[in-house]
């Protein structure tokens, strides 16, 4: 008989989306579901939506709570679960109709903690096709950590909603933090250690959808969580994790991480020099103490060297770099 799993979906104002994510899990080739739908409050039409589809199919429950943000509406999902595995799917995006029935077989032909899906970026509700029987990738959990800084596989490694987890994982009070936004920055890499086998596969199987007004396409002063969520990462690997390329590793890529964020503060918020200030401070606490064991080549020490210096003698030295990259390409 098929394993019961628990889909977890945060839902907040998205009834533009809300039918489309829904339909495209009760029609799962994989049947054994509870599917959890958590209406976080929302002031339009979606949790009325919710409730219609209780009368639609069996496997389905609705969970109405005052607004807390998709982290609380998660951990709420969290507790409801009576799957012996989660997956969460966020209520704007949908998902292939053989997803989970196809990273569950990953779990269970590899006898993993987590199965993990590449993602379509969706800019339309148009379905793509690729070939399936793809390559399985399977990771110790130092080796999963790793793959959070490939550029290649980074994004689909950190974010909660293309993973099959077995739901022990979770057991050790591993949540997403309340009222922070990059969540999965927090958490993800913590189920990551925890799990003993983690399985990839490049098959694109979740359609993330790209709209304007998500949490993630606009900037306001709560995307410095990224920044808290890094710190504490930091602290992890170097006392939790105890792996010193690991920790290295993560405390440079947080030094490059508060430089970004320190310019596309200063581009909406350039009046709070104090917040400014203090990513300075930051990052220049973590150069002195580490610049030597960065992997950096002599002219990225100098780049990143110069932003402690003086922040507008580093945007110069990278406009020039970027120029002279720029020219290359075209010769």
């Amino acid at each position: 008989m098929e394993e019961l799993i628990s889909v977890i979906v945060p839902i907040y104002n998205v009834e533009k989306y809300l039918n489309k994510c829904i339909e495209s899990i009760i029609n799962q080739s994989y049947s054994n579901l509870e599917i959890i739908l958590v209406d976080d409050g929302s002031k339009d039409s979606s949790g009325i939506m919710c409730d219609n589809y209780i009368l639609k199919d069996k496997r389905i429950k609705v969970i109405h709570k005052e607004n807390g943000g998709l982290s609380d509406a998660r951990n709420v999902g969290i507790e409801k679960a009576k799957g012996e595995y989660i997956v969460f799917i966020d209520s704007d995006d949908w998902i292939d109709e053989k997803m989970i029935e196809i990273l569950y077989n990953i779990i269970k032909k590899n006898n993993s903690d987590i199965s993990i899906c590449d993602y379509f970026l969706a800019y339309n509700e148009e379905i793509q096709t690729q070939k399936e029987d793809i390559e399985i990738i399977n990771l110790s959990n130092i080796e999963a950590l790793k793959t959070i800084y490939d550029k290649d596989l980074g994004v689909c490694m950190i974010v909660a909603w293309n993973k099959l987890y077995k739901r022990n994982l979770f057991k050790d009070d591993i949540r997403y933090p309340y009222g922070k936004i990059h969540e999965d920055e927090f958490t993800t890499y913590k189920l990551l250690y925890k799990a003993e086998k983690i399985s990839y596969t490049k098959q694109k199987m979740y359609y993330y959808r790209q709209r304007e007004n998500s949490i993630t396409s606009s900037f306001n002063k709560k995307r410095l969580d990224c920044l808290e969520a890094f710190d504490e990462r930091v602290k992890y690997m170097k006392y939790i994790v105890k792996n010193e390329s690991l920790y290295k590793k993560t405390l440079k890529e947080y030094y490059e991480l508060i430089i970004v964020m320190y310019f596309k503060y200063e581009k909406f918020y350039s009046n709070d020099k104090r917040t400014l200030k203090t990513l300075k401070k930051k990052a220049l606490k973590i150069f002195k103490e580490n610049k030597n064991s960065f992997q950096w080549t002599i002219k990225q020490k100098i780049i990143f060297g110069s932003f402690v210096i003086n922040p507008k003698i580093f945007r110069i030295i990278e406009k020039i770099s970027e120029k002279k990259r720029r020219l290359k390409d075209e010769l």
